[in-house]
Order: C-alpha cells, then structure tokens, then sequence
C-alpha cells in the first residue's frame, strides 16, 4: 500500500516520513495500535517507502521496480512473519508454509484480523502461533544479504502471538540486528509482549479510527451504503476490522437483535435453562460472529442510555427502536457501567481466544446477579 490508500493518520505517515528522509530509523520499532486501526496497512506502506527508488517527501512513487513488487508483497528483502498453525507433525507452522494465503489475505481486506486469518487458513479450533523454528528463520534471513541495495525489511504481525521460545531467540536480534535491517512489530496488544521484548522497540502509537474515518474505509472495502458503513463504524467504535465484517453480514443484524434480546430477558427473569440453551448457541458461532454480537450488544446498551436521557438515536431500525422502547427502562446509571463491563471484559477475553461457551456463561451469570440484586432490593425496600 502506498501512504495515500491508508485512511486517516497524516501526522503519523508525516512522521515517518521525516524520519525516513532524515536518516533516523530506530532498527527495532513496535508499532502498536487497537485491532482494526491499520497498523499493518501503515506498516506496509512504510516498508514500500524506505525500499522506494524514487520517493518523495509526501509517498512512495509507486511506478519503481521496488514499488510494483511490493504491490504484491513480492519483495525479496520485505520479510513477512504472522501466526500460523501446525497441521501435522511434520509442520513447523512456518509463515512460509503460509505466505501465498497471507499476501492474498491481506491484499482483499488490509485491515485483516486474527479472526479473519484463522478463517482464511481454515485453522478451526487451533489457535495460530509463531513457533520458536520460525523465530529461527527470522534469524537465519537476518544474517543473508540483502538481495537488493537498501534496507532488509522484516514485518511481525502480531508478536504478542509468539510463544516463550520464540521471544527469548529473538532478544539478541531485536537489540542489534544486523546493519541495514528494520523490524518492525505490528502489535494490537502490545502489553502481552515481553517487558524484555518492549525494552529493545522504539514504541510508535497508533490511535483507533474515528467514525467518521472507519465509514470511510468500510465504504471503500465494501461498496455499501454510506448511512450502513456508518452505522456499522458506530456499533464497532472505529476498528475498521468488526466495521467491516458487520456491514459484510449485514442481514445477520435481525437474528443479532433476536439473540441479544432473549439474552437478556434470560439474565433478568434468571433462566438458567434458557441461559444454557444459548451458551450453546453461541458456542457454535465462529469467533468473529461471537465479538460481532457482543460488540453489537455494547452499542444497543448504549443506546438505552441515550434513550433514557432523551438523546436522539440515530441509524436505528425500526425494530431496534421497538426493542429499546421496551428494553431501556432495565438500564439505569446504577448498573450500567457494571453490566457494560462484564460485556466488555466477554469481548476482551473472546479476543484473546477464550472458550466461548465459558465466557457466555460467565458472562450472563453475571448480568443475571446484577438484576437479582436489584429486584430483591426493590422487594425489601
């Protein structure tokens, strides 16, 4: 990608720039930002800068040899590590075993999440790793020349993903790789790193879209309406990723509703059986329609608190309108920060690759005590 196909950013892709024209290039950088905030587009884009033949102080060419390989992710000195799975044992779960999938991957949705690569590869209940022998490759290529004048370039998508071993090979390179090499770790969760690990990156934030930004870039991925691309930029606060993956499944939102509202009319009237039946439910989903629908139920209970204030509610269906007219008044400021909590801590831990059908349950245990605790205290009052 080239800086001006990423959305949003400019005094970020302005810095970068800077530093490239001036010569100051830390060797290890962690670039670290909220899933779906175009961490990987950037850092794409910058390796296309540094190795860029004919850039200028706004972008890379585009047209140089160096360019039109990377418009493919082709490069011979632009290295690509990510997670990937062991299908036997015989696979190392190399990224190389991978790397036709992943450039394919990216190159339709930039803006790529681990749920969407694990789909990609098909990786079902195998959560993706990089391995102690990929961190060995890495290695390996780092002591090679380079196959072309100018920077050896190496990407690792997602670092948090990489195992003990792998970390600890990796220390010594990451400190002082060797001349003319950038690393640059593209991180969404940059606190699981190595304190060891955090120590030896120049840190580069990346802030998560605005609205306003993720609209835009879920428009240009999908062709959809603007006042869909913007309602679905609401629901999924700014990561382009859960944006887009809400707009592409768009005519799941009826059956999203109908699942959250029997949750909840579960959670209040306490029905554990009916609480069971939708843990199942749940379970059997794939991971990204699990944080879809709990990244959906946050903005529905958001909007019961804008409703309750009066606030008018924009991008609502009718139904939706109808579900909040019976549904906002089990909202109050008593408990919903409390209950918003326990749904964002469900998503935190379904990101991090938690047992759905336990982190359901738990979850909806939870909200149920809230009511509970209401209700009796209403009956004692």
């Amino acid at each position: 990608m080239l800086f001006s196909q990423v959305i949003g950013h400019s005094s970020f892709k302005k810095k970068l720039i800077a530093n490239a024209l001036e010569g100051r290039i830390a060797h290890t950088q962690l670039f670290a930002g909220p899933e779906g905030c175009g961490a990987l587009p950037l850092a794409i884009a910058y390796a296309r800068y540094l190795r860029c033949e004919n850039k200028n102080a706004e972008d890379s060419c585009g047209i140089c040899s160096s360019c039109i390989k990377m418009n493919k992710l082709v490069h011979p000195d632009v290295h690509f590590t990510f997670p990937a799975i062991k299908e036997d044992s015989k696979s190392k779960g190399l990224s190389a075993e991978y790397i036709a999938e992943f450039r394919e991957a990216f190159l339709q949705n930039p803006y790529l999440s681990l749920e969407n690569w694990s789909d990609w590869i098909d990786a079902g209940n195998k959560v993706p790793s990089i391995y102690a022998d990929e961190a060995n490759e890495i290695i390996r290529q780092i002591g090679l020349v380079a196959v072309e004048d100018g920077f050896k370039i190496f990407i690792i998508w997602l670092p948090e993903l990489m195992n003990v071993q792998a970390a600890n090979r990796l220390l010594k390179t990451l400190e002082e790789p060797s001349d003319r090499t950038l690393i640059m770790l593209v991180s969404e969760r940059p606190q699981d790193l190595l304190a060891t690990i955090l120590s030896r990156a120049q840190m580069q934030k990346i802030e998560r879209y605005s609205v306003d930004e993720c609209a835009e870039i879920v428009h240009a991925l999908c062709g959809a309406s603007q006042e869909k691309c913007r309602k679905a930029a609401e629901i999924a606060e700014g990561n382009a990723s859960v944006a887009r993956w809400l707009v592409e499944n768009q005519d799941e939102s009826d059956e999203q509703l109908g699942l959250f509202r029997a949750w909840m009319l579960a959670c209040y009237t306490y029905n554990i059986s009916e609480l069971i039946s939708l843990t199942d439910q749940f379970h059997k989903l794939g991971r990204e329609w699990q944080k879809g629908f709990l990244t959906y139920g946050l903005f529905m209970i958001r909007q019961t608190m804008l409703k309750n204030h009066q606030a008018t509610l924009n991008r609502l269906t009718d139904t939706e309108h109808a579900f909040l007219d019976k549904f906002a008044r089990f909202f109050h400021p008593g408990n919903y920060e409390t209950i918003t909590t326990f749904v964002n801590d469900a998503l935190l831990h379904i990101e991090r690759n938690g047992n759905g059908k336990i982190v359901f349950f738990d979850a909806s245990l939870l909200i149920s005590d809230v009511f509970r605790k209401e209700k009796f205290a209403r009956t004692t009052a």
